[in-house]
């Protein structure tokens, strides 16, 4: 996960823990990579219980959610600050995705989740 987002402006190694949350928020268009082109935070550990919803900023032009082998994806890039994209996980496991219009300057975010 570490290697996957080091090109990620805002990720400074530590991953926020919401293990205990039935409910995470992550920006979608937050301040990063040169622009609005991150997901803040842009790495949570969670438990199977909890629901992530990705919520977009309203910045940064379009942007969607893909997790790297197509486990999920939000759809097409779409913009505005009116857009949720919400998802509860099954299965532990680290996810790791990215914003496909905006992946090569690094607004990529990972999620690592643990049986609750």
């Amino acid at each position: 996960m570490a290697v996957y987002l080091s090109e990620t402006s805002n990720f400074d190694g530590s991953m926020e823990d919401e293990t205990d949350a039935e409910r995470v928020l992550v920006a979608v268009g937050a301040e990063g990579n040169g622009g609005y082109f991150a997901f803040d935070p842009p790495a949570v550990q969670i438990t199977t219980e909890t629901t992530i919803a990705w919520e977009w900023t309203g910045r940064g032009n379009e942007h969607n959610i893909v997790e790297q082998s197509d486990y999920f994806s939000s759809g097409s890039p779409v913009s505005g600050s009116d857009r949720t994209f919400e998802l509860g996980f099954q299965e532990s496991g680290t996810y790791l995705y990215y914003c496909r219009p905006h992946e090569s300057v690094g607004m990529k975010g990972a999620t690592v989740i643990e049986e609750s």
